[in-house]
């Protein structure tokens, strides 16, 4: 689970305030506007798909009035739309409305999957990092084989199931536990990785599939921050997918998981995954 992620995402906004700088001339008449979370997520989502990483967009019944209530927001939204360093801030004084939202490092997972179904596959592997394009190269063996497979149901199975089988354990706190990088090529990962491999595997793949953060009640009862996956077949019904809880449980209970089965442990903004069964 992505325990840290929070105070490292506070903290890393420390440093970057300062880099903050107005937007310039953006005619806020026409930019996105926002009713919804449902409607950020699916915003945010399709433009980091393209390498979007500035987001401009009014979201009129958002009010904030001070700093804190503006941090409140942002850790709600980066469990909606899960990014390693993530930063809202709005145009001018508090209580605009107009929004800017900044994803200052999104995970290799989103580039690697971007460069695969880039319409110029060669040189957007090029723009990867060395790492990235380790991972690339990686990713690429699971799809073939996950290709194979005839369904939706039977690919997503098959990358849940390779996943378990690369990652040895959750082992020390770093920054590549939190990626694919950590669960595909050191084999060591919390949920921030598992989810990003799935979700960089899945999308090419060719299954629609999306991250989501919010927290999970152990058998303990106590709750901690975590991320999952979901999936949203060709029928249009969503589910969820956990392969952090069903690898560490040897299990596929959290695989097509309906909401009957995630409220048991699972909790988040619910409304942003459309159909969920």
């Amino acid at each position: 689970m992505f325990k840290k992620f929070f105070v490292a995402v506070i903290l890393g906004l420390l440093v970057m305030s300062s880099q903050i700088v107005s937007a310039a001339d953006v005619d806020w008449s026409k930019v996105t506007r926002i009713n919804s979370t449902a409607e950020f997520a699916t915003y945010i989502e399709n433009g980091r798909r393209k390498g979007q990483k500035e987001f401009y967009f009014t979201f009129p019944s958002v009010k904030i009035n001070n700093e804190q209530e503006r941090q409140d927001i942002q850790l709600k939204l980066v469990r909606i739309a899960p990014a390693i360093s993530f930063y809202l801030r709005e145009d001018g004084n508090f209580g605009t409305g107009r929004f800017i939202c900044t994803i200052y490092q999104d995970y290799p997972g989103t580039h690697v999957a971007n460069a695969y179904l880039s319409s110029n596959q060669q040189q957007a592997w090029m723009n990867l990092t060395k790492e990235e394009q380790n991972l690339y190269n990686i990713a690429v063996s699971i799809v073939n084989e996950a290709n194979k497979r005839s369904s939706e149901v039977e690919k997503a199975r098959y990358i849940h199931d390779e996943i378990c089988k690369r990652v040895k354990e959750y082992k020390n706190e770093n920054d590549r536990n939190r990626t694919a990088i950590g669960a595909l090529i050191d084999h060591y990962a919390h949920c921030q990785g598992y989810s990003d491999a799935f979700y960089m595997l899945g999308r090419m793949a060719g299954l629609n599939v999306r991250r989501i953060g919010g927290k999970f009640k152990g058998w303990d009862n106590k709750e901690g921050n975590h991320t999952w996956n979901t999936i949203t077949l060709s029928d249009g019904r969503s589910y969820c997918i956990d392969v952090t809880m069903d690898d560490g449980r040897n299990t596929h209970e959290w695989f097509l998981a309906n909401f009957e089965v995630m409220k048991r442990h699972h909790s988040c903004e619910w409304e942003i995954i459309p159909n969920l069964q």
